[in-house]
């Protein structure tokens, strides 16, 4: 019951937005509409057991006409009439079609409202770097972020509409068949106690047997099934890290070891589907003997009152199909755990994702960002800057940047440099103090840019849109910075973050800053892979374009210090000694 509970939990948790949202009109419409044409459906197969009953006795009696009526008219029998069973089909095949096409316009909608959401909270305030850094996040139920937005995303919709419509239907399938069944069956003499409804309770029975049953044989599957898709996506993403990283790989001969890699990433997948498919074996075996057996389980209890002379052979028909009709409503369970399963792992992982987003957009920095004029220094008190696990990087940081001066910021390797520039953007949490900062276009440049994919213009004008600025523009700024041979191929789409060599990526990055012009610009290490006097011709070329701009540097290396006029070391605000050299075993944060 408790697993019950938390399933139908997350259901709700990733259901209840969207038909509360501002698409409530469609979705509540649309879901309407399906039910009434599935539960239409259903009466009309209420009707055709009528008609099967009719042709079925007249077979019986070799009656041609009142078969043929049966078939393609309607029959008037015992003050009532019966509609022929093709005047119910036709209407039953329109409604069946259009209540799947309006299922999937349902489906269609709430993927694309619940992607829509997902995506913007995953990129809102940088809810994917927060996850990406925070550890805890991760084992949470944060990883390969892309196949629960595309792909469990998706499947959630499709299936979570699937297995609503059809546990809907089976409910009124049974209402509707089991006062039917009832009637027809009457009731069964046994060593003198008359039981009345017997095909009922023979159903009732036999429902609740294959239940239970298939549970024992498949209640293992939904875990299985969970680690199968997270096995499957880090496979894939491991793929993905290959063909990512080819020069680095190639460089190293790292090829053995990247395959070895991916042969582990396999064996998971194929060792956890063996069990899945041995869960799913046994449970097949089941669910198909219970499909067998249950249609001639009908006609050998039904045929005790036949073969006494007690109903038709239209009848004896008539009530085999309402005893399948309600024995399969009472095993709806059974007959749909493989893809209840399958259905839970889903809603399990895209429920974990969707807190994580909702944790990490909680999260709330201890820095106090106070605007200041456009002229004004940029002002750092009393800040206190943490890794993820909460130890300290830095304590007690003051300092001051001055407006329209060159500033560098250095200190030893494995300090707190690089967080010190996250912190400044705005995108680190783990952080307290105060930051005065000017009310004024800023702009944040990494050690390694980021090139968005499309054409080499788009990554020149990256943030903005490749719209904003002429081929001119950016043929310029290129050949200003040493990358006038790649003005051919601005048009070009390419693998830019892997074609361009570290060089001159470091160079396009200073392309965007003559784009952008920024009033100031912070620059984390963002020369390290040129040579002295190319790092020098870069920054003489801002200090010619843009001598207004406010240039702050955060580096170590002293090639890099003599070119600025001031000079932050973070070195006294760093933690102890021994704490900095544990922290250089590992990247810096």
């Amino acid at each position: 019951m408790q697993y019950l509970r938390l399933l139908l939990k997350d259901v709700w948790y990733l259901t209840r937005p969207y038909f509360v949202s501002e698409d409530k009109k469609w979705a509540w419409g649309l879901l309407v509409a399906v039910l009434a044409l599935t539960f239409s459906v259903v009466g009309m197969d209420l009707l055709q057991s009528f008609s099967r009953n009719v042709y079925y006795t007249a077979l019986q009696q070799r009656d041609a006409t009142t078969f043929l009526r049966g078939l393609f008219w309607y029959v008037h029998n015992d003050d009532e009439y019966v509609p022929g069973f093709f005047i119910i089909t036709i209407p039953a095949i329109l409604f069946n079609v259009y209540a799947t096409y309006l299922q999937q316009m349902l489906g269609l909608r709430w993927r694309r409202w619940l992607t829509a959401r997902m995506t913007r909270q995953w990129m809102d305030n940088q809810t994917y770097f927060r996850i990406a850094i925070t550890t805890s996040g991760l084992e949470a139920g944060a990883d390969n972020p892309d196949q629960r937005i595309q792909e469990d995303l998706n499947k959630f919709v499709t299936d979570t509409l699937t297995q609503f419509i059809d546990l809907l239907s089976n409910i009124v399938t049974l209402f509707s068949y089991v006062s039917l069944l009832w009637v027809l069956s009457g009731p069964l003499e046994i060593w003198g106690i008359s039981i009345p409804g017997y095909f009922f309770w023979a159903a009732l029975i036999y429902s609740v047997i294959a239940t239970w049953v298939t549970h024992l044989a498949g209640h293992k599957l939904a875990g299985l099934q969970f680690f199968q898709q997270r096995v499957e996506a880090d496979f894939r993403y491991s793929l993905v890290h290959v063909r990512n990283n080819t020069e680095g790989i190639a460089l190293y001969r790292g090829e053995a070891e990247e395959k070895a890699g991916l042969d582990r990433s396999f064996s998971a997948i194929y060792t956890n589907f063996l069990s899945i498919m041995n869960r799913t074996k046994w449970l097949g075996l089941l669910t198909t003997g219970l499909d067998v057996v249950s249609g001639n389980f009908a006609l050998l209890v039904g045929s005790i009152r036949y073969f006494a002379g007690k109903m038709s052979f239209g009848t004896l028909m008539q009530l085999v199909l309402a005893f399948s009709r309600v024995q399969g409503a009472m095993s709806w369970l059974s007959n749909s755990y493989g893809a209840l399963t399958i259905w839970h792992a889903e809603v399990a992982r895209l429920a974990t994702f969707q807190r994580v987003m909702d944790r990490a957009q909680a999260m709330r920095s201890g820095i106090t960002f106070v605007p200041a004029s456009a002229e004004a220094d940029m002002q750092v008190s009393g800040l206190e800057v943490f890794r993820p696990d909460g130890s300290a990087l830095l304590k007690d940081v003051n300092f001051a940047l001055p407006h329209g001066q060159m500033t560098v910021v250095t200190s030893p390797s494995g300090t707190g440099k690089s967080t010190l520039f996250r912190v400044l953007a705005g995108i680190w949490p783990f952080a307290t103090g105060t930051i005065t900062r000017p009310d004024t276009s800023i702009m944040f440049v990494p050690q390694r840019p980021y090139m968005p994919t499309g054409t080499l213009h788009r990554a020149v004008t990256y943030p903005g849109s490749s719209d904003i600025c002429s081929v001119e523009q950016v043929s310029e700024v290129l050949e200003q910075v040493g990358l006038g041979a790649l003005v051919p191929r601005l048009g070009n789409e390419e693998h830019w973050g892997q074609i361009l060599s570290p060089g001159e990526l470091q160079r396009l990055a200073f392309a965007r800053i003559l784009l952008v012009r920024p009033d100031w610009v912070f620059l984390d290490e963002s020369t390290s892979n040129l040579d002295g006097a190319s790092e020098a011709a870069l920054y003489a070329l801002l200090a010619q374009t843009c001598p207004d701009m406010t240039v702050v540097s955060i580096t170590h290396r002293q090639s890099v210090a003599r070119l600025h006029a001031n000079i932050i070391d973070l070195t006294p605000f760093a933690v102890a000694r021994e704490d900095i050299l544990s922290a250089d075993a590992s990247p810096e944060p």
